[in-house]
C-alpha cells in the first residue's frame, strides 16, 4: 500500500483567522500554528479572504522570513486584491528608503552681511 501521509500542510486563512485581516497581530496565531506542524512545506490558502491591511501583509511577510529556515511557506488562492498588496508590500521592503538629507546648520554673524553691503 502506498503512502498515504501528505508531505504538506493546508491551512485556510479564512477558516483559522478571518475573510478579512486588518491587524498584525492575528498573523501571531498563524505562526503559532504554523510552527506546531512538524511538515516543512507549508501552503497558505487565502481562498474567501476578502481583504489583507497592509500592515497585517507586512507582518506576514515578516512571518515568513523568520520561519523560512524551518519551513518553505506558499500562499495560494490569492484574489487580485490581496496579491497586489502582498506585492506593494514586498516591493517596499526591497527598496531601500531614500536617506533624508543631513541637516548641518552654520552659524553665521548677522553682523557679516551688513559689512558686505556697506564696503
Amino acid at each position: 500500500m502506498a503512502n498515504t501521509k501528505k508531505s504538506y500542510k493546508k491551512i485556510t486563512i479564512s477558516r483559522l483567522l478571518a475573510p478579512i485581516i486588518s491587524s498584525r497581530d492575528v498573523v501571531t496565531i498563524l505562526e503559532k500554528t504554523i510552527e506546531k506542524t512538524n511538515i516543512k512545506l507549508v501552503d497558505l490558502d487565502f481562498s474567501d479572504v476578502k481583504f489583507i491591511s497592509r500592515s497585517a501583509a507586512h507582518a506576514l511577510l515578516l512571518m515568513r522570513e523568520r520561519l523560512q529556515a524551518k519551513k518553505d511557506i506558499s500562499f495560494i488562492n490569492t484574489n487580485e486584491d490581496v496579491a497586489n498588496m502582498l506585492r506593494v508590500v514586498a516591493a517596499n521592503r526591497i527598496i531601500p528608503k531614500k536617506q533624508k538629507p543631513e541637516f548641518n546648520p552654520k552659524r553665521i554673524n548677522i553682523n557679516s552681511f551688513f559689512k558686505e553691503v556697506l564696503t
